[in-house]
């Protein structure tokens, strides 16, 4: 993957980490919903961490 590709993968999911972090702040959903919600966070935050780690390695 060049880096460029790269740069674009990290962007598009700090967008949607943003947007999903401020959907479950911002509004009501039950209980499984809001689990699932959080559960995608945290493997977005592990992608964004280990794309920004093989960037660095470029």
């Amino acid at each position: 993957m060049s880096n460029e590709e790269l740069n674009k993968l990290i962007a598009i999911k700090k967008m949607d980490l943003e947007e999903c972090e401020q959907e479950l702040n911002t509004r009501y959903y039950p209980s499984i919903v809001r689990i699932a919600m959080m559960n995608y966070i945290v493997i977005l935050q592990k992608q964004l961490e280990e794309y920004s780690n093989n960037r660095i390695n470029f």
